[in-house]
């Protein structure tokens, strides 16, 4: 039988689980009449999605003025919303972080590039539209969560179609050739596997069209034209190239949208690399030692 999105998303299970805590603290933060102690309360049950929220709170992308030491702290600082984005973040770390250990695309290659993307994307959020940096940050920071799937559940489609694009880079991309040999591409699987989570629309959405920002809905067109731009860049970032066709390309038109010049882009490069250690201690706290 083929593999399908469906049988991939259906298959995903004990493999890929979000702790059933984060559907009822997602309900509770939803609720304006449920309290901070109730929502606290409810997420201490897993005391590892506390400490990776925590971290996340006291990252640059989210660290108010003062320390954010307790869930209650987190809602009462933060808000209800960025928790909520915090939630989901940290619970899809914890997730992915128990799939089979694999040669082809080892987690700490997959976060990295991902952190770079988070960061980026909260880079370019913060110069064109302040109102999405946190929710482009968290859309960066998942946006490949399909080519990990990929790489854990069909690791010879997912290299065959890597292999084809290595070999037609001018003509064929990454996404294109995952479509050529699976029907389907990461970033499709990735929106799939969060909408079936029910995750927010404007995180499905980013990582759905991160590679077709075009076609994505007009309502969320800004955040996925981010979330694509940070993801070309966060290439450069992670191996030090100050050219663009080292890169995934960017869409012409979305450059002309966000008014983004090069020297504006190479910038982007420089200060996510002077913030990237940060962010990869979220996940690892050993290396902010």
């Amino acid at each position: 039988m083929s593999v399908t999105i469906e049988s991939l998303v259906k298959g995903t299970g004990r493999l890929l689980a979000i702790p059933r805590v984060v559907g009822e603290v997602l309900r509770l933060l939803d609720d304006p009449d449920s309290r901070q102690s109730e929502i606290a309360r409810h997420l201490e049950q897993d005391p590892a999605l506390v400490a990776i929220l925590l971290r996340l709170a006291n990252s640059p992308a989210f660290a108010p003025a003062r320390t954010v030491d307790s869930v209650e702290r987190a809602i009462m600082l933060l808000g209800r919303e960025h928790l909520r984005r915090l939630v989901i973040a940290g619970a899809v770390t914890q997730a992915a972080d128990h799939l089979p250990n694999q040669d082809m695309l080892p987690l700490e290659i997959f976060w990295r590039h991902s952190s770079y993307c988070a960061v980026i994307a909260r880079l370019l959020a913060e110069q064109i539209a302040p109102r999405l940096a946190g929710s482009v940050f968290i859309g960066g920071l998942l946006h490949d969560l399909g080519q990990l799937l990929l790489f854990t559940q069909e690791p010879q489609a997912e290299h065959q179609a890597f292999l084809n694009s290595l070999g037609e880079l001018d003509t064929l991309s990454p996404a294109e050739a995952e479509r050529a040999v699976l029907g389907f591409d990461h970033a499709q699987l990735g929106g799939a596997l969060t909408e079936h989570w029910g995750l927010p629309e404007s995180l499905v959405v980013c990582i759905r069209y991160h590679h077709d920002p075009l076609a994505a809905p007009e309502e969320h067109a800004l955040a996925v034209s981010l979330v694509h731009v940070a993801n070309s860049i966060a290439h450069l970032a992670e191996f030090d190239s100050r050219d663009l066709h080292d890169a995934p390309p960017i869409e012409p038109e979305i450059l002309a949208r966000l008014n983004l010049r090069n020297d504006q882009l190479m910038e982007l490069v420089e200060q996510a690399q002077y913030q990237i250690l940060a962010v990869e201690a979220l996940r690892n706290p050993k290396l902010a030692e």
